[in-house]
């Protein structure tokens, strides 16, 4: 067999999950990014790692690596508030794929929850820059940054040629598309798969715990995981406090904060229509403000002591898994695939099985069981399926989110 050698498109989580479950099996990549360095822009402060993406991570991670993935992520919390904007407790509202803190669920779900917490690792939250960071190491040869796809082109010996916007070109048996929900690739290689924007959107930012803040603040949200619903609208908070950084790596480890992201309709948030890169921190500051206007006092402190520059707003688009489509040198992986409502929280962690399912098939391929048509058409078989499962999820932790009428808007919109 020749030896395989893979172009990855993206350095985000899934493409990086990508190169290093390669890696593991001794399969050749590179992977290109239009970013000039892996800190270039704000890439959001929290995602929940499940089950199936903490083991997506184990399978692609050397084990110490693996170790310190989970070293660095925030220490856990006991428990879950589930309360209205008031802070006033609000009961049978709960998204199927939320893992509840044992002692939260009602007394008739409480076996169900514990003999999960027996099969299951607990979720854990992690600092997205953070998870970069432990995804590049040991690869940063690997990974070339400031290399904007342009164009590939697939040759009679069934090989691609990537090209980028620099003038340069890489040659490889198979191009991965892992950029993101803004997919280049996607847009040639599928164009009819492209997101539809569901009228909703998600306002995010950071908050320090400082002394004086937390003397504002309700004692409820420095302690647990709070779940807050608003008129037409829902917001998540995490407390996000961090070990001491492993000896022996390069990481740039945050300071403790209080993760917030507030989702609902454009009109309900005050924002319109406009791309999330076309507000500056000053108007969604101004924004912030009107949202919680009416809010708990001890709610509010939250936002108003918010770190500024943490600002951002991300219109949220989710995806039909299209139809079946014949395999080539060209595959797809993540939000350039199958992007969904962050309702759910199950976007990264379908992201990252791709790359454990992939790096598997092409592990196959490589030792030749079997050819790599083959294993490419095997992985976006089975990714069709369980992304498609994980998008229904998905919409229906909007429809718990943000009510019937919100999740009809949605339905509507996203065709």
């Amino acid at each position: 067999m020749k030896p395989l050698h893979i172009t990855i498109v993206g350095a985000g989580l899934g493409g990086l999950c990508l190169a290093q479950g390669l890696k593991q099996r001794g399969i050749a990549f590179d992977v290109y990014e239009r970013d000039a360095a892996l800190a270039s822009r704000t890439q959001g402060y929290r995602i929940r790692i499940d089950h199936a993406g903490q083991q997506a991570l184990k399978g692609c991670l050397p084990a110490a690596l693996f170790s310190v993935f989970q070293l660095t992520s925030a220490i856990p919390v006991a428990g879950v508030n589930v309360v209205d904007t008031g802070l006033e407790a609000v009961s049978g509202r709960w998204v199927e794929s939320w893992r509840r803190a044992r002692g939260d669920a009602p007394a008739a779900a409480q076996a169900e929850a514990e003999a999960q917490a027996e099969a299951q690792a607990e979720d854990l939250s992690v600092n997205r820059q953070t998870l970069r960071e432990v995804l590049m190491h040991g690869i940063e040869d690997r990974v070339h940054f400031g290399k904007a796809f342009v164009r590939y082109r697939e040759d009679e010996d069934a090989r691609v040629q990537t090209g980028f916007s620099d003038g340069s070109s890489a040659f490889s048996d198979l191009l991965v598309a892992a950029d993101g929900i803004n997919s280049r690739v996607r847009r040639r290689r599928l164009p009819d798969a492209a997101p539809a924007d569901t009228g909703f959107a998600c306002l995010y930012g950071k908050t320090d715990p400082t002394p004086a803040t937390l003397e504002r603040l309700s004692g409820l949200l420095p302690a647990r995981t709070s779940i807050v619903f608003g008129d037409g609208l829902a917001v998540i908070i995490d407390p996000m406090r961090f070990r001491p950084p492993p000896a022996g790596y390069r990481l740039n480890m945050p300071g403790d904060y209080l993760y917030w992201a507030i989702v609902g309709a454009r009109e309900t948030l005050g924002i319109g229509w406009e791309a999330g890169d076309a507000l500056q921190q000053d108007a969604l500051a101004a924004r912030l403000e009107r949202i919680t206007a009416r809010w708990h006092a001890g709610l509010r402190p939250l936002f108003q002591q918010s770190d500024r520059a943490s600002l951002a707003m991300v219109p949220v688009r989710t995806a039909d898994v299209p139809a079946a489509w014949p395999s080539s040198a060209v595959t797809v992986l993540g939000d350039a695939i199958h992007a969904m409502s962050p309702a759910g929280g199950l976007g990264a962690n379908t992201a990252l099985h791709d790359a454990l399912l992939l790096s598997r098939q092409l592990g196959e391929a490589a030792a030749g069981r079997r050819s790599l048509r083959a294993a490419i058409g095997g992985y976006e078989t089975a990714m069709r399926e369980y992304s498609a499962r994980a998008i229904l999820a998905s919409q229906r932790g909007t429809e718990v989110l943000l009510g019937a009428s919100g999740w009809q808007a949605e339905r509507v919109l996203a065709g």
